[in-house]
């Protein structure tokens, strides 16, 4: 696990994000409350493209305008004017640091997620675990 762990928290700007995805070459971070440090999110590139796109009401109520994927592309300067909290995903799955490897990677397939978020026993983010990193625990020792 690493960590030394990127993250975001509510109040940071879409578009400060959209430059640390591009510099790191991450695809999301995990969002923490500024003063507790408590896991509180997750954010990615996935998610603030999917606001781009109608949600179901607008669509059922204009199915025309709703298919305008032009209106859709100019709407990302909005989008990138939103804060963290308006765009994150809140269910966020996360592992405690002393849960075994193999369930970790198990949360993974299942919710067909690469990377988890680890949390202590109050919830305050210490690491995140990727799938590389599992392959190279659970099958280094082999090879």
């Amino acid at each position: 696990m690493h960590k030394d762990v990127d993250y975001v928290t509510p109040d940071t700007p879409l578009k400060k994000v959209a430059k640390i995805i591009f510099g790191h070459k991450h695809t999301g971070f995990p969002v923490v409350d500024p003063v507790s440090r408590k896991l509180i999110g997750f954010l990615t590139d996935q998610d603030i493209l999917a606001k781009c796109f109608p949600s179901v009401r607008e669509y059922m109520e204009d199915v025309v305008h709703a298919q305008d994927f032009s209106a859709m592309e100019k709407k990302l300067k909005e989008i990138l004017n939103l804060n963290v909290e308006k765009v994150m995903s809140k269910k966020v799955v996360s592992v405690r640091e002393d849960e075994f490897v193999l369930r970790a990677i198990s949360k993974m397939k299942v919710k067909d997620i690469a990377r988890l978020p680890v949390v202590d026993d109050g919830k305050k983010l210490v690491g995140i675990i990727t799938k590389r990193e599992i392959f190279r625990a659970l099958i280094g020792k082999y090879v």
